[in-house]
């Protein structure tokens, strides 16, 4: 079924699985859960131009007053690029209107991390790019560590990101278990279950675990220096691939300029890295 989405100007395809979807040209694709274990629909804007790069984009936190769902973040950062676009909604939003966050983890049954890095794969392959490069900020750069090892040669390019959901602050990930997994009764339960899901940390730490990344840190973000920055750094520092940056953006945890996201992506693109 075919529809236009007014907003971001693109028609809307929808698929009964990822392996029916097609690219043909600038086009929302929404891909209906299929299997038994899938509870989320996925939902993308993709953009394919003349180029062996993808640059992968992923939102964070959303003021659910100010912002309607699907969520594509960086469309007016990204959209002078000469590089593919592929625009990410963390859609399990839509069924918990008290959510303003949720990672692209998805939920018990439905493994939403991994479904998307199967999507992201997919476009890849259909747009012609052999180097993909995923980008986010806050939420956005913990699903950008996240999805990197599931797709080879990759790199994220995550700034000021979570890499624990449980080290953020608590209000987060109370209602994020509450809504997402009922069943375990709180995020300690999540965690205990899920601990390389809801943990960057704790997934990177294994030593079958590998990616590119560039952490870019707000050294002005307290928070994020102390809780995330600092522990993924003890886990992953001197690792082939692995490159922090220290910044400073601001004295809070804010997003970067449209100046410094476009700097870093030629930067990274220069270096080889995504591919």
């Amino acid at each position: 079924m075919d529809n236009w989405d007014a907003r971001h100007k693109a028609p809307i395809v929808s698929w009964t699985g990822l392996e029916h979807l097609h690219v043909e040209g600038r086009q929302r694709h929404i891909v209906e859960p299929s299997g038994p274990d899938e509870t989320y629909p996925l939902d993308c804007l993709v953009d394919p131009r003349d180029s062996d790069v993808l640059i992968v984009a992923l939102h964070g936190a959303l003021n659910r007053e100010v912002y309607t769902l699907p969520r594509f973040e960086w469309m007016a950062t990204l959209q002078s690029r000469p590089e593919s676009l592929l625009f990410l909604s963390d859609t399990p939003l839509e069924s918990h209107d008290d959510l303003k966050l949720a990672w692209y983890t998805g939920d018990s049954s439905d493994n939403l991390t991994e479904r998307y890095g199967a999507l992201i794969r997919t476009v890849a392959v259909q747009c012609g790019a052999s180097r993909v490069v995923l980008l986010g900020f806050s939420g956005g750069g913990f699903a950008a560590l996240a999805m990197a090892p599931l797709i080879a040669g990759s790199t994220a390019l995550a700034f000021s990101p979570q890499v624990s959901i449980g080290s953020y602050y608590g209000v987060f990930a109370d209602v994020y278990a509450h809504a997402l997994y009922p069943e375990h009764g709180s995020f300690a339960a999540v965690e205990a279950a899920f601990p390389s899901r809801v943990s960057l940390t704790n997934l990177y730490a294994d030593p079958h675990v590998s990616a590119n990344f560039v952490y870019v840190q707000n050294s002005g973000d307290a928070h994020h220096m102390n809780h995330h920055f600092s522990p993924f750094r003890e886990v992953t520092d001197n690792r082939p691939g692995a490159r922090f940056v220290l910044d400073h953006e601001s004295d809070s945890h804010s997003a970067p300029s449209k100046e410094r996201v476009n700097q870093m992506l030629d930067d990274c693109l220069a270096l080889g890295v995504g591919g």
